[in-house]
């Protein structure tokens, strides 16, 4: 796969998406863009296998109307044959496309957020971009929905094996510090930091070398649990924060207390149930820019 050409000295923005979530895609990326810096410039590359052309072109005119953007796509359709067998009912391809930022597509790039398809953006990304990570080579947030299932021991079965999620981290996933697992909806990567620790080949190789429970995000957590800057939860807001607010249980309403936010850089819609379909905790966010999107985007 030939290496990307940065468009412009910028901020980098990847995202992975298929034909299904083109168009979330394309209010998550204006909400984003609405809500930058107007001085800064932004390369953003879309990761994809199934997007045909008119689906792309509520993408694509959003480089028509932000001048200081560029969106590219790029074809993965190799890459997926490399990890086709992780895939689940809910987990598809497009996720794990997130490793391919570890690969020679990205030889070129030295830093890099790359953002899920679910989610909104209130706060300016190049504050999220310009983050010192203080020399590690990742910066995730905590991911609120399994600090949530460690707390409750849900049990789950691996391989046949039961496990709850504090169990699997540390004894199935090899984690020193379970608390520490991050949610890879959002992440910012220093890939020259990320390249002297590992590879895509490496990542796809555990990828595949047995089943996991988050896929790619626990591949991640294992390759750089030793290198990581934990990110303020503003920066992934995940939804089930309020949701958890109406929970019985008082440590688990403590538990969210501590991750809930008043201002949010970004939220992330995570889970089964999406805004665009579902009345979903913080909908009217997703909703406020789908409809600017609609009327500024594309009745133009």
């Amino acid at each position: 796969m030939p290496s990307l050409e940065p468009a412009f000295s910028s901020v980098n923005i990847c995202c992975a998406c298929d034909e299904k979530y083109a168009f979330p895609l394309a209010v998550s990326l204006y909400s984003m863009l609405e809500n930058a810096n107007k001085k800064r410039y932004y390369d953003i590359i879309i990761l994809h296998s199934s997007i045909p052309s008119e689906s792309r072109e509520p993408l694509e005119k959003l480089g028509d109307h932000f001048p200081n953007c560029s969106v590219r796509f790029a074809d993965m359709t190799n890459f997926r044959e490399r990890v086709k067998n992780a895939e689940k009912s809910y987990i598809t391809a497009e996720t794990n496309y997130r490793l391919a930022v570890l690969g020679e597509l990205f030889a070129n790039y030295d830093r890099l957020i790359y953002i899920d398809c679910d989610t909104i953006t209130e706060g300016d990304i190049s504050e999220l971009f310009d983050t010192d990570l203080e020399g590690n080579a990742v910066g995730g947030a905590p991911a609120s929905d399994v600090r949530l299932l460690c707390l409750t021991k849900k049990g789950f079965f691996i391989d046949g094996i039961p496990y709850n999620v504090e169990d699997y981290a540390g004894k199935f996933m090899g984690l020193k510090e379970p608390e520490r697992y991050f949610n890879a909806g959002v992440l910012l990567f220093d890939l020259k930091k990320c390249r002297e620790l590992t590879s895509e080949k490496e990542a796809v190789e555990l990828l595949n070398r047995r089943k996991w429970m988050y896929n790619d995000q626990d591949v991640l957590n294992m390759l750089f649990a030793d290198s990581l800057y934990l990110l303020d939860i503003k920066w992934n807001y995940t939804v089930n924060i309020e949701s958890g607010m109406n929970f019985r249980d008082p440590a688990v309403t403590k538990l969210m207390k501590s991750f809930r936010r008043s201002e949010y850089g970004i939220i992330h819609y995570s889970g089964k149930a999406k805004p665009w379909s579902y009345d979903v905790p913080m909908r009217e966010h997703y909703l406020k820019y789908e409809n600017k999107f609609k009327e500024v985007i594309l009745c133009q």
